[in-house]
Parts: C-alpha cells; structure tokens; sequence
C-alpha cells in the first residue's frame, strides 16, 4: 500500500495553504491509499478538521513512501530516501535554493517539482489563477495607496474568494489610470477575472497606447504583444520558445501609457527583460506601481529585487538610487509587490483548486503500476544525483 504524507509547511515566511484539504485527502484514503497529516498550528485546515474525517495526524512523516507539500521544505527538514513533491525553485538556478538541492542529492530524495510536471506543452498543476486574483487586486490596493484616490481592504478583510466577489460589487473606482497585464496564461487570467469583478473595462493595444479615458481600464497583451524580431519581421511564436535569446521587448511602445504594470507571465532567463533597469529613466516610463506576480528576482523586471510577503507586500523602488525603501516613502518611487505565495492570501480556495488537480492528475499516476513520463520528466532529483533532463544544473551546485 501507498503510504502518503502532508507535511507541515515549515518554510519562513509561513504559508498556510495545504495540498490536499481534509475531504480530498480523506478521498484519497477511500481509494486505498494510506494517506497521514502532520500536525500543523499554521495551516488554514486545523488538525481538527482533518481528524473530523478519520485522517490521522502525525507528528513526523519518517513512515511515509510520499511527501506533498507547497513551498520549498527547509534543508533540517528534509528526511533521506523519501519521495517529495513540492515548488523547489530550482530550475532557473535560483541562488537562494542552490543548498537545498545539494542537501536533496546528499539525502537521496526523489525530488519532483509540481513546475515540471507537464501534459500535451502545458503544466499540468499550479496555483496560478489565485495568484492572478490576489496579485492583481494588491496591485490596485497599491495604487490607491499611493495615489490617495482610491482605498481597498486588505484581502486579510474577507473570508474568502465567494465573500471577496460578494463585497467587491459595491466597490466602484472612478479614478482614470492604465493596467497592462503581461501574459496569457492562468495567471493572467486570474488577474483579468479580478479586474472584470471590478468592471474595469479591457481594451485593445491600440486603444491602450492611443486613447485616453476617463475612467479605469485594461490591456491584456500575449506574448506576440510584447515580443519582437529584432529586425521588425514576422513574429512566429514556437521560434521565440525555442531561442529567446534572439528576441527583443517590445514593451517600450507601451510604457508611457501604463500606470500599473501587471507581470503576469512565465519568464526564461534565456529571454529579454521585459526592460532595462536605466530605462526606469526615461520620461516615456511612466508606470509607479508594478505587481510582480511571477517574481524573478532581478528577471524580467529589473527592479524587483527581492520578494516580498503577505504580511509585508509592498516596498518602494527608487530609480534614481536603485535602491530599495519603504514602501510609499516618495511618491517619485516606483511600488512594487512581489509576494511569491500570493494564494495563500486566499488560502482554502487555492488549497480546494490545487487539490482537485492532484486527485485528477497526479494520484492515477502514483496509483499505478506503469511508469509515467510526466513524473519522470518532473524528477529533478533521484538516487543521489541529478536527472539527465537537469543536468544543466550541475554547475550551480558545484
């Protein structure tokens, strides 16, 4: 029999959210599976909720075959020879994760990472629609803040995603300004649901960079948007996934039209920046809040420099100095949010949607006996060493 484990999100800062809910993981445990919870006082299900239906709680998983967690398990925390499913944040070679892998191959723990586990090109499991929302609505929170023309609650204020649409049909922004999301995948489609709750109004590239209005709007733009040849040709799609690199932002033609910069989209760091850090000095950039959702540190927007947090979300960027201040410190400063477990900010939910996924996506594959490609393609580590799909990272834990 399967033995799996929840684990207890340790990492700091904390995250509440959990893989699986106690219904989903008392399904799970209906199925066959011999499913345990480690005891959590942080988590946004109690221990009692998960008891309540006969899951058993535990104070270490050392019994168990799998682990499922969220964010990246502390180096401590690790246990040798298990299975583990987690955002590692790895494969971009971020440095603040180097020891942790080297920790994993030393411990010998099969590392898969929920980012890699694809289907058909497309990822199959994400918190990215929670991201959106929550990533979008701080980005307004901000703007308000720093304008003084608008005020919004914290999303701390509301119960929930269903109390959050409840409440948000009273709130009516009158102010003119200009948001430009950046992507089309979930992510960016969480924002724009956000945006569209809120009756901010979607316009086209062209509208957005020609017209002025006298109320919010929006600009959605694809990656043909905001990409370019070089040389001005044709803009084929698979040829920029496949050689970034040759590619240039197109960004620039937009950036005196954007109040709030929305980045709502994956980021190679083989691919442009979406500018560069001097051109923050250009009289044509005109952005003073920036929602960094998918938070590259010093990736496609140079001046997030660090990531930010929940309790925390917002600091000042001053492109004069290129340093980082508190937060609405000078009107002059550019704002930034760049929370990295943004749906936590809405922890059930986004725990209710990721769940759905694992139960549908990834227990079939654990469940049987065939080997499966999506798993093997997400393993990033196994048996002491890298996977040959991640080889590339051997220099980065030298």
């Amino acid at each position: 029999m399967i033995k799996i484990g929840i684990i207890k999100e340790n990492k700091i800062p904390t995250d509440n959210r959990a893989p699986l809910t106690p219904k989903q993981a008392k399904k799970i445990q209906n199925n066959g599976i011999d499913i345990v919870c480690q005891t959590s006082d942080i988590r946004c299900f109690s221990d009692i909720e998960y008891k309540k239906y006969n899951i058993k709680i535990v104070d270490n998983l050392d019994d168990r075959d799998i682990i499922f967690g969220i964010k990246e398990v502390p180096i401590k925390n690790l246990i040798k020879n298990k299975t583990y499913f987690f955002f590692s944040h790895t494969i971009k070679k971020q440095p603040q994760n180097e020891k942790l892998l080297k920790e994993g191959i030393k411990k010998k723990i099969k590392l898969i990472d929920y980012e890699c586990l694809i289907e058909n090109n497309l990822r199959i499991i994400a918190f990215g629609k929670y991201a959106g929302i929550v990533g979008s609505y701080n980005s307004l929170l901000a703007y308000g803040i720093k304008t003084k023309k608008f005020y919004l609650k914290s999303l701390s204020k509301f119960k929930d995603y269903k109390n959050l649409k409840n409440k948000i049909k009273n709130i009516k922004i009158n102010e003119a300004f200009k948001i430009l999301i950046i992507g089309n995948g979930k992510v960016a489609n969480g924002a724009t649901e956000l945006l569209d709750l809120l009756k901010i109004k979607k316009i086209n590239t062209s509208n957005y960079i020609n017209k002025e209005y006298s109320y919010p709007v929006y600009c959605q733009l694809e990656v043909t948007d905001y990409m370019k040849n070089p040389d001005d040709t044709s803009f084929v799609e698979n040829e920029y996934f496949n050689n970034p690199k040759l590619f240039k932002s197109n960004f620039y033609k937009y950036s005196k039209a954007t109040d709030i910069l929305i980045n709502a989209a994956y980021w190679d760091p083989k691919s442009p920046k979406l500018f560069e850090e001097d051109f923050i000095m250009n009289k044509n950039f005109k952005t003073r809040v920036i929602g960094d959702i998918s938070c590259d540190i010093n990736g496609a927007i140079p001046c997030t420099k660090k990531a930010s947090t929940i309790k925390d979300p917002f600091y000042d960027y001053n492109s004069k100095t290129k340093n980082i201040e508190k937060a609405f410190n000078n009107k002059s400063n550019i704002t930034i949010m760049a929370v990295d477990n943004l749906p936590s900010e809405l922890p059930k939910d986004s725990s209710k949607f990721f769940g759905e996924i694992i139960i549908k996506k990834i227990i079939p594959l654990i469940a049987s006996a065939k080997r499966s490609s999506i798993i093997e393609n997400a393993t990033i580590i196994k048996n002491g060493q890298l996977t040959p799909k991640y080889d590339y990272l051997t220099d980065y834990i030298k």
